[in-house]
This record gives C-alpha cells, structure tokens and sequence, in this order.
C-alpha cells in the first residue's frame, strides 16, 4: 500500500511548526516557510488568508495531534481506566504527555516554545480549541461530585491549574534531566508531581 501523500497545506503547516517554535510569531518568516515547503506564494494564499491563520492552523493541528496521541495512548496502556479516580487519571494522561514528547519532539517542542514565550503564549490561549476546556468541564464537575477535589476552591482555578499542568509538564519533566530519565525515574516524577497536585486540589481526608 502506497503511502498518502503529503498535501500542500501539509507541508506548510508542518514547516511553520518549526518556525514559529524557532522564532515566536513576530519573528518567523513566511517566505521561508513558504520556501521549505517548496511551494509558491500563490498556493499558500489559496490555503491561508495571512499569518495569524497559518498560526492558528498549527495550533490546533498540535493540540490536535497531542490530545488524538494520549487518548490512544492510555487505551492501550490503561485498561479499566474508565473506573479509576481523577488523580489516576490524570497521572494516566502525564505518562501518555511524556510518550507524545518522545515519539513526536517537533510537535512537543512546539507546545513547550508557545508556554514559555508570552507573546505565543497569549495567541495561543485566545486560540485555545474548545475541546481542551470542555474535557476539564467534564473530569472537574465529575470529580467535585465525587468528592475527590476540595469543594472550596473555585472549579474555574482547578481548571487552569489541570490545563496547565497537562500542557507542559510532561515536556518539562523530560528537560529536566535532557530526556536521560528511565522508565523508573520517569514514574517516580511523575508520581511527585501529582502527589503536589492532588495535596493541593485533592478533598481533605480525617486521619
């Protein structure tokens, strides 16, 4: 079987994935994205008005990518994870972030550039897609019904703090020791990170 072709628009948003990665939005150049992916001006007009929606492509082709990645990713590997509680969850969803940055960098080191660059990173939340926040919606409403997460803060803050965390912990666990990490020492991270999350968030237990 042969494999499907690389379309036009394909290949631009895949170049400009690392240009913006390399050199934030102002910076980046779309006549060099547009010369890497070996096409003409004209075919880039005839798939994207401008810039700002080439950016807004590639952010949702990496949330996307990520989301389609982990989702996979803990059906493989976590079976009964439908009856696990949220803080198993979400340790679940970090071990299959931190699979996505090995297997797919361009793609991680692309999320990891928008988080640590404040001019990315305010586009890329006025183009945050809304499955993101409709996931978050779900698994807190759940959890507080539960009582798995303290009942007096508010679910919009825990929101934020799960969205965060997911985006870029994963990426930043692997930094932190130049991807060197066994499987062992990765587990380990991972379990203080959401040890600290579930200390803060999680519902007050007696005893």
């Amino acid at each position: 079987m042969v494999g499907k072709e690389i379309t036009p628009k394909e290949k631009l948003i895949l170049e400009a994935l690392k240009e913006f990665a390399d050199r934030g939005f102002d910076s980046a150049s779309l006549n060099q994205i547009i010369k890497r992916a070996g096409i003409s001006k004209g075919s880039f007009y005839h798939h994207f008005a401008n810039k700002e929606e080439l950016f807004s492509q590639v952010i949702h082709r990496a949330a996307q990518e990520k989301l389609d990645f982990v989702s996979l990713w803990i059906e493989q590997n976590g079976p009964g994870h439908e009856n696990l509680g949220f803080f198993d969850r979400l340790r679940l969803h970090m071990a299959g972030g931190i699979e996505f940055a090995r297997q797919r960098p361009e793609f991680s080191a692309f999320i990891l550039s928008v988080l640590q660059n404040p001019e990315l990173k305010s586009k890329v939340l006025a183009l945050m897609p809304a499955y993101y926040d409709q996931a978050f919606d779900a698994a807190v409403t759940e959890a507080l019904q539960k009582g798995e997460l303290r009942q007096d803060l508010d679910p919009d803050l825990v929101k934020k703090v799960l969205k965060y965390t997911l985006l870029g912990l994963s990426q930043l666990i692997l930094d932190s020791s130049d991807g060197n990490l066994n499987e062992n020492q990765l587990k380990e991270q991972t379990d203080g990170y959401i040890d600290f999350l579930q200390r803060g968030l999680g519902a007050y237990r007696d005893g």
